[in-house]
């Protein structure tokens, strides 16, 4: 979700604050209705944000209100799931925006639920992959999932999460 908070900038700049908190994306009918509740006319034609709500993205006083409405239709085409990656692709793995909405929409990784660590991501991976398959139960025993998470953590890209989530970002 994307909000902005659009400021009457002539009449704040007189000292007076006339905003409104206005939801992106937004159509062109609507904006012009909120330009006219803010007094943007002909004697009054420039605003600015002045603030904003968006987990995504940081949005500066002066950007163009076509570009954030894109933006905000991209956000909100994501689903639960690929919110999460781009949010960790954007802080841990420096994607801006864009390549990071790619990314998650292309589905190239994989969410681990219910893992505090590496051992609980290997144990989630060797079951997933059915790794141990041919292996008799006598044997298997002896896997060493520990090890296994350390180098599985070595090699790949995971981020865990707050909700106890893993992500592996592939390639």
């Amino acid at each position: 979700m994307m909000n902005i908070y659009l400021t009457n900038l002539g009449k704040y700049n007189e000292g007076e604050l006339v905003g409104e908190w206005v939801q992106l994306p937004i159509s062109n009918e609507e904006l012009q209705e909120v330009f006219k509740r803010i007094g943007i006319n002909e004697e009054y034609e420039e605003y600015f944000i002045t603030d904003y709500e968006c987990d995504f993205y940081e949005i500066g006083e002066y950007e163009n209100i076509d570009t954030l409405n894109e933006i905000a239709e991209k956000i909100d085409n994501l689903d639960e799931e690929q919110e999460q990656v781009v949010k960790v692709l954007m802080s841990e793995c420096g994607y801006d925006l864009g390549d990071a909405i790619e990314k998650a929409e292309s589905g190239d990784y994989r969410i681990y639920s219910n893992c505090d660590n590496m051992t609980d991501v290997a144990y989630a991976v060797v079951e997933e992959c059915d790794y141990l398959r041919n292996v008799p139960e006598t044997v298997a025993r002896y896997f060493d999932y520990e090890a296994f998470g350390r180098d599985l953590g070595i090699e790949g890209s995971f981020h865990f999460l707050d909700n106890g989530d893993c992500i592996e970002i592939i390639g």
